[in-house]
């Protein structure tokens, strides 16, 4: 993938089924799932940021009964909280789009949405996503973030 040319890129959710928002926390992430006319198909949900917290998830989108790539997930930029989610769901087949903290907020500030909770922000950087306004954002290949995690030069790393 190339990096530099998807950093800048608009998010087009036009081709997916779902649209799905999930706000990572560093010990429990909310996740809100939306259909492309922005009405809500279940309940948003909360889940553990492990392995038994993302098959909980997934267990739940394949509820939905499409497969994977017709599915378009954003998260939140989160340091390192998100990125074994984020991993994880690449794995699987789900579009990922990352995004930076600032466009959430500065969305939710434009459209008057001031009540702060983990699902109620799911469910606003799931509606970034379907805003057309979201930039993509990435995660680094785990050569990355591991070498970046044990302090290797990044001039190091090829």
């Amino acid at each position: 993938m190339d990096h530099a040319k998807t950093l800048s890129s608009r998010v087009d959710a036009s081709s997916s089924r779902f649209v799905v928002g999930v706000d990572i926390g560093s010990q429990s992430c909310s996740a809100c799932v939306l259909t492309p006319d922005k009405r809500q198909v279940f309940k948003p949900m909360e889940f553990a940021n492990d392995a038994a917290g993302f098959a909980l998830l997934c267990g739940k989108l394949e509820q939905l009964g499409v497969p994977a790539e017709q599915i378009l997930i954003g998260m939140e930029a989160t340091s390192h909280y998100g990125e074994n989610l984020y991993h994880a769901l690449a794995e699987r087949g789900y579009q990922l789009c990352l995004l930076h903290p600032r466009q959430t907020h500065q969305f939710a500030q434009q459209r008057g949405l001031r009540a702060k909770t983990d699902l109620l922000d799911a469910g606003t950087i799931a509606r970034v996503l379907l805003s057309g306004e979201a930039r993509r954002g990435y995660v680094p290949t785990e050569l990355i973030a591991t070498s970046a995690r044990v302090g290797a030069p990044a001039h190091a790393i090829e």
